[in-house]
């Protein structure tokens, strides 16, 4: 079985601190943070950021290795067009400091070309520090496969990836056999949830970071895919429910069903 993870999002600004115990506390053994305040923090949770913030870093790397928790993921890296990769160097200095295997990057930049020449460069940054680079599918200029795959031809390094989001998958168009044709060596991580199809929420946005679906409550075929996930390759569960939330469920319990579900295909 892959390794299953939390990802941050699902969580609506639960502090990284806390996200980490809660993610060992349910088994899990991977968790995804963001470099900077959560797209989807609730009033309910102070806005809290541990990049520049070297307490805050201490008590993650104890709080990792008293739950023997890995960060399998930092997300906030975004290519802009008037930023370069190299003005990331600190901030992955920072993040391989705390033992984290991966990053995400999307992209803004229009210019495609100047896109995958910033990929390529943050990618070689990254590898210096035996960090992985991923990319999302469904965000920023990756927007379907073709656009993914078109990337890693560009970028041709091996420590640059694609990150594969079920929602954003599906929703725009690609099928459990397209993702079987991918070599496994272009996988690096994957973002779990389902959702209705058709869409029942009409803002797109609206629905991705607030209310999505535990795995097997919606339309996806999460069982035939998650079978051709590559051995290895962290699935971490991105299933913001707000909903649950405003009825008074917390984190631990709108997430524990999530896992136990999410382990049942996976089985």
């Amino acid at each position: 079985m892959n390794p299953l993870g939390i990802e941050c999002l699902s969580t609506f600004g639960l502090d990284p601190v806390a996200l980490i115990e809660l993610t060992g506390d349910l088994g899990c053994s991977h968790v995804t943070l963001n470099l900077g305040r959560p797209a989807n923090r609730l009033p309910s949770y102070p806005a809290v950021s541990f990049r520049h913030d070297a307490a805050l870093q201490r008590e993650m790397k104890a709080a990792l290795a008293d739950s023997g928790v890995r960060i399998g993921l930092v997300e906030g890296f975004a290519i802009l067009p008037d930023n370069q990769a190299d003005d990331f160097a600190r901030d992955l200095d920072m993040v391989a400091g705390l033992g984290a295997a991966a990053i995400c990057a999307v992209s803004l930049e229009r210019d495609v070309a100047r896109s995958h020449a910033q990929f390529a460069r943050l990618t070689e940054l990254a590898a210096e520090r035996a960090l992985v680079v991923t990319s999302e599918l469904g965000a920023g200029g990756l927007r379907r496969l073709d656009k993914g795959l078109a990337a890693v031809a560009a970028v041709s390094h091996p420590a640059f990836k694609l990150l594969v989001d079920t929602m954003h998958f599906f929703r725009f168009g690609g099928t459990v056999a397209d993702f079987a044709a991918l070599d496994p060596a272009v996988i690096g991580h994957i973002q779990l949830c389902d959702v209705p199809m058709p869409a029942l929420i009409d803002d797109y946005m609206i629905e991705a970071l607030y209310e999505r679906r535990a795995p097997g409550d919606g339309d996806l075929p999460l069982a035939d895919f998650l079978r051709h996930v590559p051995a290895g390759v962290v699935v971490g569960l991105e299933v913001p429910i707000r909903s649950e939330a405003e009825r008074g469920l917390g984190p631990r319990e709108r997430l524990a069903r999530c896992v136990a579900q999410a382990r049942a295909l996976m089985a």
